[in-house]
């Protein structure tokens, strides 16, 4: 598919009935989707899905939201019954549908016993998928279709998430509205004249403040805590230059950020 469709990005066919790609944006996305003859959409993003517009569409959404570092056991499980007992053309997505989606779609291709682990690791270097995302190569690569008598997990339209999961989702979507408005010289984007700078950049701040909150007791360490605050310094400091309209400081905060956050999946998520 050489050009993506109105309201989907980085879109990769797999055979005949099943695609991978980003997550839909709006009505247009998913109106793209229920296009290509698709009536099943499986997110493996944190974020809850959109289940009205899905719906609204004709189609059912599927939930197995994991990370960047693998496919768990029981995700692939998951995706092994979704094979099972799905006929019709599927779309898989994570976020940007890079990286998670495409590793999902390839699972879910070898499940279906139309490709082998070199196809489905084609679909990763045709997708994109970053060679830093090792666990997710892995699990590619060594995913072996469980037997029948292996009992399946039920299939969810939206499955409890891990509430830093979700945070992070969360912030992952307005720092891109961020960027977006930052590329626009710090306008609302012609293709989202509904953004604001100043909310996009307060709405992140609370984000990261929100994920500090809801961090589970003992479950991170004290570095970990600590570049969280940092980033939020940082979105607070991108949202002070914007209210006094100094659009140079507000690009080397952002440019801060995206430094600290680099840093901070280095050594946390990738």
């Amino acid at each position: 598919m050489p050009v993506d469709p109105p309201g989907l990005h980085n879109v990769v066919q797999l055979g005949e009935s099943l695609f991978s790609g980003s997550e839909p944006d709006g009505p247009d996305g998913f109106a793209s989707i229920a296009r290509l003859g698709v009536r099943t959409i499986v997110s493996v993003d944190g974020a809850r899905p959109n289940v009205d517009l899905a719906h609204q569409e004709g189609m059912r959404y599927v939930h197995i939201p994991f990370g960047y570092d693998g496919v768990p056991r029981q995700a692939g499980l998951a995706l092994a019954r979704l094979v099972r007992e799905t006929t019709e053309p599927i779309y898989v997505h994570c976020h940007h549908g890079r990286h998670r989606g495409p590793a999902a779609a390839a699972i879910v291709w070898i499940a279906s016993g139309q490709a082998g682990q070199s196809e489905a690791l084609e679909v990763l270097e045709t997708a994109g998928t970053g060679t830093e995302y090792s666990g997710l190569w892995r699990d590619v690569r060594n995913y072996a279709c469980p037997s029948p008598e292996t009992e399946l997990p039920e299939l969810l339209e939206t499955a409890p998430v891990e509430s830093l999961a979700a945070g992070m989702a969360n912030i992952d979507r307005h720092w891109d509205d961020l960027k977006r408005c930052r590329d626009a010289q710090w306008q609302a984007p012609n293709e989202h004249p509904d953004l604001s700078p100043a909310q996009e950049s307060l709405q992140l701040r609370e984000a990261f403040y929100e994920a500090g909150r809801v961090l589970p007791a003992g479950r991170f360490d004290g570095a970990f805590r600590a570049r969280l605050q940092e980033a939020e310094s940082f979105a607070a400091e991108i949202e002070t230059a914007l209210q006094q309209s100094n659009h140079e400081a507000a690009r080397r905060a952002i440019s801060n950020l995206e430094r600290c956050c680099k840093q901070c999946h280095e050594a946390y998520r990738n």
